[in-house]
């Protein structure tokens, strides 16, 4: 008959065999794991972002610590991305790095959400981290330069820049580009143009490199050269068999020219007369005749003429009366002197030097400017509108002076 003691331990020994025969090893628990992580990279596949959510989040609690689940918590984020979630996938990303401390990934990824958010700030702190753990991972310097560089640091980026070409090597573009990014910023121009020339002469298809050598020549106010590097981006774009690339260039070249548009100087494109004063009327021309309104004497007549710009003009300054001149021309004037030169006739009617108002139409980028013309006591007044000089001394929208060679016209020289 067996004691109690020896009765005992049997049981004891078949509960601890139910037990463990129940109890999952952790090789089972990782299986179970990856079946899940299987199965969420599936639905993913098939475009069924729900349930893909569901198995992941299945297989990073079944097994946290797991090789495989660093992966999961990538694809939960990227899933909650694509579902327009970030907070979810911040938050996702927060998760991994509390489970992966020595990890960069999910540092480097929360950087470049909150890059793309233009929350700089926890840009800087996430790539910070990552480049803190892995100081040799030349992406993530990358990435914390540009980081550097969105938040106005120039000294800092290019510190991080230098160390990101170091790591890439004398043959990787990127870094010479990047250079030259912070360094236009710096306005150290020559220094950006001969870092973004050596990338370009590394890789002859990098359009950034391009848009970039492009911003900053046209900050030098070399439009010129400038112009050049938009002739570069189109024939690139005819390069491209792929239509997505094919598409990105030329939102580079449309940025680009809007970029060097900005700092081109603006000009009169066009000018045309509203009304009775016709600019191609010579010397001697009675002022009654261009308006019935001039047949009295000491009368006077507004007159309109328009002044088209070839770009977008600050609204105020066309508008300001003061930066308007109208007056007679001179010998020193092309088209030569008013009533060529000859003597002004006692006749010749008074005209205002400034206009009576100024009208802009930033639609068309036009300028109606109207001025007056007052007759004669003896009603009889003569006038040279071809030699009539009109002269805007303004800027345009972007700050940007008047071109002196395209800032004046004469019906006799047309826009000088």
């Amino acid at each position: 008959m067996q004691s109690l003691s020896s009765i005992s331990a049997a049981i004891t020994n078949n509960a601890e065999a139910v037990f463990s025969a129940i109890t999952p090893t952790q090789d089972q628990v990782d299986g179970l794991a990856n079946s899940a992580l299987s199965r969420g990279l599936a639905d993913l596949t098939n475009g069924n972002m729900d349930a893909a959510i569901v198995e992941l989040k299945s297989s990073i609690a079944l097994s946290p610590y797991s090789d495989n689940t660093i992966t999961a918590y990538k694809y939960l984020a990227d899933t909650y991305q694509k579902q327009g979630k970030d907070d979810e996938a911040i938050k996702a990303y927060k998760q991994a790095a509390a489970f992966f401390p020595t990890s960069t990934e999910p540092h480097s990824e929360l950087g470049l959400i909150y890059f793309n958010q233009k929350d700089f700030k926890n840009a800087d702190k996430e790539y910070s981290k990552a480049v803190a753990l892995d100081p040799n991972l030349a992406s993530n310097v990358y990435s914390l330069g540009q980081t550097y560089l969105a938040e106005g640091l120039y000294t800092d980026a290019e510190k991080v820049f230098k160390r990101a070409k170091i790591l890439t090597g004398s043959n990787d573009p990127s870094g010479f580009y990047a250079l030259g990014q912070d360094y236009r910023k710096m306005g150290r121009f020559d220094a950006a143009v001969a870092q973004l020339t050596q990338a370009v002469a590394l890789d002859k298809s990098y359009a950034d490199v391009y848009l970039e050598l492009g911003k900053t020549y046209a900050d030098m106010k070399e439009t010129a050269k400038a112009n050049e590097q938009v002739d570069i981006l189109s024939n690139l774009a005819k390069t491209q068999s792929d239509s997505q690339s094919k598409s990105n260039i030329q939102s580079q070249i449309t940025e680009l020219q809007n970029y060097i548009s900005k700092f081109s100087l603006p000009k009169f494109s066009a000018v045309y007369s509203s009304g009775g004063f016709l600019p191609s009327l010579g010397p001697g021309t009675l002022v009654a005749t261009m308006d019935s309104g001039l047949s009295d004497s000491g009368t006077s007549k507004t007159f309109t003429m328009n002044f088209t710009f070839n770009k977008d003009m600050d609204v105020e300054s066309v508008q300001n009366l003061s930066n308007w001149l109208i007056r007679r021309t001179t010998a020193s004037d092309a088209g030569y002197a008013y009533n060529w030169g000859l003597p002004v006739q006692p006749t010749e009617a008074a005209i205002s030097s400034v206009p009576v108002s100024v009208i802009y139409n930033s639609k068309t980028a036009t300028a109606q400017v109207m001025f007056k013309i007052t007759q004669n006591s003896e009603a009889n007044a003569t006038l040279d509108p071809s030699h009539i000089m009109f002269k805007f001394s303004g800027i345009d929208a972007s700050g940007n002076k008047m071109d002196a060679s395209a800032d004046q016209y004469s019906g006799i020289s047309k826009i000088v």
